[in-house]
């Protein structure tokens, strides 16, 4: 637990600095907006559609350092860490309702490790990837 509160901290620190990207994403207050405008039927369709998605922030640098854009040579994927995330799970009788969960980062083929344990990748706080930025 303490692992997990001292990374949040960072990421609050992080987004602090002048030089931090934090983009807003407002998924489902648009989603809200666009259905204030439709008809009854479209509206419970897209407010039902509406329920996986939520509101984040992305959280990152601007660009990578060129050491992490290089590629491997095609080889089978070494030991690195599976990033944390939030999730819409569902639960209830027929896993119609839903909660918002957050999954746990975690180390895949923790086996092969040699060593030293990977460092993070830089993390992203938000509910999708920004195109075109």
């Amino acid at each position: 637990m303490h692992a997990a509160v001292s990374y949040v901290v960072r990421v609050f620190l992080y987004m602090t600095l002048k030089q931090a990207r934090v983009l807003p994403h407002r998924d489902y207050d648009e989603a809200l907006r666009r259905a204030a405008g439709l008809g009854e039927r479209k509206r419970a369709k897209l407010l039902q559609r509406s329920a996986s998605l939520y509101n984040g922030i992305l959280v990152g640098p601007e660009s990578l350092p060129s050491s992490a854009n290089s590629g491997g040579t095609g080889g089978g994927m070494g030991p690195h860490w599976r990033r944390g995330h939030f999730r819409m799970q569902p639960f209830g009788i027929g896993n119609q309702q839903r909660k918002l969960i957050f999954v746990a980062p975690v180390l895949i083929h923790a086996d092969q490790l040699q060593g030293e344990l990977p460092a993070p990748k830089p993390y992203r706080a938000g509910a999708a990837a920004v195109t075109g930025a």
